[in-house]
């Protein structure tokens, strides 16, 4: 009970923070994701995307949106440890490239 208490308030706080996501703030922790494995930087990638994808839906941002779908797949693959490896890192420089200014 108590668990889930603290990880509805943790989940509470990153998505109050992650307001001021942008492709800048994933890249770095979604790097971390794919190239080291670090689930936490996963899960902050995650979330930060969640973020940039629904903004990209309420823009009408169809492309960029499918795009950031793809990468969350991506991450949360790796922390289901069936990651891509050098695809996902290729991917999220397609993403950078569709979603560009974003």
């Amino acid at each position: 009970m108590i668990s889930g208490i603290v990880l509805l308030l943790t989940s509470g706080f990153w998505i109050g923070t992650a307001s001021a996501a942008s492709l800048q703030s994933v890249n770095p922790v979604a790097m971390e994701c794919f190239r080291l494995d670090r689930i936490a930087s996963c899960q902050s990638a995650l979330i930060r995307a969640e973020e940039l994808q629904r903004r990209a839906a309420s823009m009408d941002r169809y492309p960029c949106q499918t795009m950031l779908l793809g990468l969350q797949s991506d991450l949360v693959m790796v922390q289901l440890s069936a990651g891509r490896g050098k695809k996902a890192v290729d991917f999220l420089t397609d993403v950078n490239r569709q979603c560009r200014g974003f």
